[in-house]
């Protein structure tokens, strides 16, 4: 396989693997949300008919708890990687 290949695969398993994090996190977020607040979450946190309040509040706690899956889950994926293939994960 070639560097490029490789470099590409793993390009698709790091980016992967973060955006199923990101998501499964958002979605657990989300029906938690609606189970403490008993509504779902804003929307659309641009819309005026959203509070700053409601917005910042979960904007930041997407934020960071997206992230931190994304990070965990690439971390998790240059792991398997190395125990698959010997080597770490190509850089950028």
């Amino acid at each position: 396989m070639s560097a490029l290949s490789k470099k590409a695969m793993w390009m698709a398993v790091g980016a992967g693997s973060a955006m199923l994090a990101g998501a499964a996190v958002e979605r657990a977020l989300g029906a938690g949300w609606r189970r403490v607040r008993d509504e779902p979450p804003p929307a659309d946190r641009d819309s005026r008919d959203t509070g700053w309040g409601e917005a910042l509040l979960w904007t930041v706690v997407t934020g960071a708890a997206v992230g931190a899956a994304q990070l965990l889950a690439r971390r998790g994926a240059a792991a398997g990687w190395t125990r698959v293939t010997g080597k770490r994960p190509p850089r950028r």
